[in-house]
């Protein structure tokens, strides 16, 4: 009896490790149902997660029923200044990043807008992606808000934002340069995408104004293209 007792003991010693480490697994559970040992991003939550969480939606009443410029504007220009600086045709380069899976790629782009009219802060647009032979068409529909930030919803339903007051991470738009760089942060997803392009073509209705109309933040962090050189279907 005393040895079986003493056997007993012994291994529960020798398991206990095991035991803790099952206990003590950092577990976490994605929208598909799955269960993953520890998350792509670690201990660090991405920081445009916080962009999906209902606040920054977009508002499909502002856009089918409003969207005309009535006043309003950022740093000494108007909404409908910011509009006008937008539209027309930029090219250069996008990196995508998956927000479920942290996978990240690159490829050439040329993003199109349109005005809805002259006096429209919203329109359509489109966005040609190019990697090697493999190209995709992506239409999408675009609007500002009264806080000068900007809207993209694209043809799949996915949604995304410019946020104007971020400083690190969000947008420059310069007429007087002719760039635009920036983040577009998911507001239905978590994914994120960085755009930095240059104006190729302007809008034909766009009159150059008197007063240098540059939009964003001065002190936006400038990232460095990576990933994997292939197109993302989306």
């Amino acid at each position: 009896m005393k040895r079986f007792t003493h056997f007993i003991l012994m291994l529960m010693v020798a398991t206990s490790p095991l035991m803790m480490t099952s206990c003590d697994s950092d577990y976490w559970y994605d929208d598909s149902g799955y269960w993953y040992d520890r998350p792509w991003y670690g201990d660090h939550t991405p920081w445009w997660y916080g962009y999906s969480n209902g606040y920054y939606n977009w508002n499909n009443g502002y856009y089918n029923n409003g969207g005309n410029y009535n006043g309003g504007g950022q740093q000494g220009n108007t909404l409908l200044d910011e509009a006008q600086v937008l539209s027309g045709k930029w090219t250069g380069q996008m990196q995508f990043t998956n927000g479920t899976t942290g996978e990240q790629a690159s490829f050439d782009v040329a993003m199109t807008f349109v005005q809805a009219n002259t006096n429209a802060i919203k329109g359509t647009g489109v966005e040609i992606d190019v990697s090697g032979n493999e190209r995709q068409t992506l239409k999408f529909t675009w609007y500002i808000d009264y806080n000068g930030n900007i809207y993209i919803k694209y043809a799949s339903g996915s949604t995304y934002v410019m946020d104007i007051s971020a400083s690190t991470y969000g947008f420059r738009l310069e007429e007087s340069t002719g760039i635009f760089r920036g983040y577009m942060a998911g507001t239905n997803n978590k994914d994120m995408i960085y755009i930095d392009l240059t104006r190729t073509e302007s809008a034909k209705s766009s009159t150059r104004a008197s007063s240098i109309r540059n939009f964003g933040s001065t002190d936006l962090q400038k990232q460095e293209i990576k990933g994997e050189k292939k197109l993302i279907r989306r």
